[in-house]
């Protein structure tokens, strides 16, 4: 029977989700100690400094296809089965360090129009810079369409409680008050289309 003495991985850091995944060979036999299961490498990855200790419990595996492995799961019978034996079928160690998307709903000021729409919005984009303010979001929105240019000078942004939320507004710490992460509690785009500054619209709003 063969043994495998070594594993290839991926680090996936959410982070980092705009760069490239970094790739490494681990030896499985370190300082007379044999790595026999995923929970063994991820411990051996920690205790070199590899990933900071203070993501440990947001780290997880999956194959190179996606799907995710059981911590117990034995390395033996994983580089039997041709998993993390090369670097194409590298296994990836996904490091959740902050939350991939953020939810956000659409809410028209004026009457007669359709219940709020909420829509999920990632983070980081492979055409483009990673979202990071509440301005990257507002101009990705309209940079993609979602809303009509005329109104952008009429949104204002809302947080789950109805605090003004404002554009310079740092997402991660928005998401990490619980603002926006999730469908049921979603930051709120204010959109007031009624008053556009025409002589027009001042007298039907008067």
């Amino acid at each position: 029977m063969t043994t495998h003495n070594e594993l290839w991985l991926t680090y996936h850091q959410a982070s980092r989700c705009n760069k490239p995944a970094t790739t490494q060979l681990v030896e499985l036999e370190f300082q007379n100690e044999k790595l026999t299961d995923l929970e063994d490498v991820l411990e051996h990855l920690f205790r070199q400094g590899f990933v900071e200790a203070q993501h440990r419990s947001l780290s997880y595996w999956e194959n190179h296809n996606g799907q995710r492995l059981n911590p117990g799961h034995v390395l033996e019978e994983l580089l039997t089965e041709g998993e993390g034996k090369c670097p194409q079928s590298a296994l990836r160690l996904i490091i959740a360090d902050c939350p991939p998307h953020l939810w956000f709903t659409y809410v028209y000021t004026h009457k007669g129009v359709s219940p709020a729409v909420t829509q999920r919005v990632k983070l980081c984009h492979a055409q483009e810079a990673k979202l990071e303010i509440i301005a990257h979001l507002t101009n990705h929105i309209f940079r993609n369409g979602y809303l009509p240019a005329r109104y952008r000078s009429v949104v204002t942004w809302q947080g789950t409680c109805g605090r003004k939320v404002e554009e310079h507004e740092n997402l991660d710490a928005l998401l990490t008050a619980g603002e926006g992460l999730t469908e049921t509690s979603p930051l709120r785009l204010i959109i007031d289309p009624v008053c556009t500054h025409t002589k027009t619209c001042h007298a039907t709003c008067h």
